[in-house]
């Protein structure tokens, strides 16, 4: 994949770069598609109709993919993706109870996953088109072995990509009306309400998410990624950078640089924290920063899983930060 996306940043200093219709839907009856054994099929969001002549029970998931599928009850047989930064991708997957088919980027064995007879692939999707974490040249592979679904999170605002993986859950049999399911979904559009009354009391609070490397200060664009097109639909006022048309996703700049647009809050990558918390005497143009100064830097987890579970916890927890910040740039 050419080009920057979130998940090709530098991780934590090391060496591993990442980059970050119709539906299936009910029968007459109101069951599941697919359920009762007859012809199951999903229209994912690169517009491709997966079909099956059954329900797919047997699924492989990219694993921030399948934290969202958990959640909703489905348990993947397979997963890949950053297995070294598990902890933060996979939600609450139990990736002992899966096989892994890739652990890297550009890691993807054909054979392992041909030996769990897959029933469906399901990736999300950070640039058009691509499913995450799969290498070109193995797409063309997969399509003998079982039908793939894309879910599309580039320009979506998170709360409609849990929507499109709730109703691929439901084509796959998930329960929607469970109390579990639809409990977090209730507690997720409290903490969305509750988070846009916070940034409504405070409309002239400038937001940044930053990341970096040792030579680079990345800042996000917030339309082209879902977590923060979503907190950006609930009125955070995001410093919009300066991206290039065919490179949307971050503005690069220079660590000296650091100070080039007003910044009243920072949401720092959790991945990669130390440029913006212990190695600021190496970064004293980062550590002159007003939102740094007045302690306005809050760790943000962009693998957060795109669950409503996982997410309207997230926007609790910032919201209450948030309550506590003044503009200060």
């Amino acid at each position: 994949m050419s080009g920057l996306s979130r998940r090709r940043l530098l991780i934590g200093g090391g060496a591993a770069l990442f980059v970050l219709a119709g539906c299936g839907g009910e029968d007459e009856s109101g069951a599941p598609a697919g359920a009762g054994g007859g012809p199951w099929e999903f229209t994912d969001d690169r517009g491709k109709k997966a079909t099956r002549d059954s329900r797919p029970t047997k699924v492989v998931a990219q694993i921030s993919a399948a934290a969202t599928l958990w959640d909703f009850g489905i348990r993947p047989v397979g997963i890949w993706g950053d297995a070294k930064n598990s902890d933060v991708l996979k939600g609450n997957v139990d990736v002992n109870s899966a096989q892994w088919v890739g652990q890297t980027w550009g890691d993807f064995n054909i054979e392992k996953l041909a030996s769990l007879t897959p029933d469906l692939l399901v990736a999300p999707m950070q640039t058009k088109d691509q499913l995450w974490y799969v290498p070109e040249d193995a797409v063309a592979k997969i399509e003998p072995l079982c039908p793939s679904v894309g879910i599309n999170q580039f320009e979506v605002p998170v709360d409609k990509v849990i929507g499109r993986f709730a109703e691929l859950a439901g084509s796959l049999g998930a329960d929607l009306n469970a109390t579990a399911v639809t409990g977090a979904k209730a507690e997720f559009e409290a903490a969305g309400a509750a988070f846009g009354e916070t940034v409504k009391a405070k409309p002239g609070l400038q937001v940044a998410f930053v990341s970096g490397n040792k030579e680079n200060l990345y800042l996000g664009n917030a339309k082209i990624f879902s977590d923060l097109a979503y907190m950006q639909n609930l009125g955070v006022n995001f410093v919009q950078p300066a991206v290039p048309a065919n490179e949307p996703h971050w503005e690069v700049l220079s660590w000296e640089q650091a100070g080039k647009y007003p910044m009243d809050v920072l949401l720092y990558d959790s991945r990669n924290p130390s440029y913006f918390t212990t190695d600021l005497a190496r970064y004293p143009t980062v550590a002159n920063l007003p939102a740094i100064k007045a302690n306005q830097a809050v760790a943000w987890n962009p693998e957060t899983p795109s669950t409503w579970a996982a997410f309207g916890k997230a926007l609790r927890d910032l919201t209450g930060k948030l309550s506590t910040f003044k503009t200060v740039a």
